[in-house]
């Protein structure tokens, strides 16, 4: 798990330093005594986002980069039976590494506790016996993500208030329906 000080040393460290900042400007929202301030605020948080969104896409890119063109295949179509060979141990590994990167996407989205209560969901879901050796794998690098990202933003945090009449994204109704 990463402290700031070791954060540096992380492939990571650009989308951590992102969800941190978010985080951080997410309190200031809260504090802002104008409307001159919230658009300040907001307008910062959408800056933000959007570089964490593009760290995020450069360290995935970084991370699948060596993979044999069958995982590179599953990984696109997000189909892991195209994979017809049993993996190693250590294609497995690498799988889940690759897909351990903090979900930047869910911070604007989701508060800390169900991130927390995603990451569970999926640790269940790579226990099924229907679950294939890939998605094994990706789930329970979902998870080490999500972790990773409450340990970053901290176990209080609570996303922005989405405009009204915003649709729920599927992961914020899976947290719910988790929470329930």
């Amino acid at each position: 798990m990463p402290t700031r000080a070791r954060e540096t040393f992380l492939s990571e460290y650009y989308v951590l330093l992102c969800a941190r900042r978010y985080a951080e400007m997410v309190g200031k929202l809260m504090i802002a005594a104008t409307d001159d301030d919230r658009r300040r605020v907001k307008m910062n948080l959408s800056y933000i986002l959007g570089s964490g969104l593009i760290e995020y896409e450069w360290e995935y890119k970084r991370r699948v980069r060596p993979y044999p063109d069958d995982f590179r295949k599953a990984l696109i179509e997000k189909d892991g039976s195209i994979i017809s060979r049993p993996i190693s141990r250590d294609e497995a590994e690498i799988l889940r590494y690759s897909n351990a990167i903090p979900t930047f996407s869910s911070i604007d989205k989701l508060s800390a506790l169900e991130m927390q209560g995603l990451a569970d969901m999926y640790e269940g879901w790579a226990q099924s016996d229907r679950t294939d050796c890939v998605n094994v794998a990706r789930l329970h690098g979902w998870s080490d993500g999500l972790r990773i990202l409450v340990e970053v933003v901290g176990i209080d945090y609570v996303p922005p208030e989405p405009p009204p009449g915003a649709q729920v994204s599927l992961m914020k109704f899976l947290a719910v329906k988790m929470r329930e």
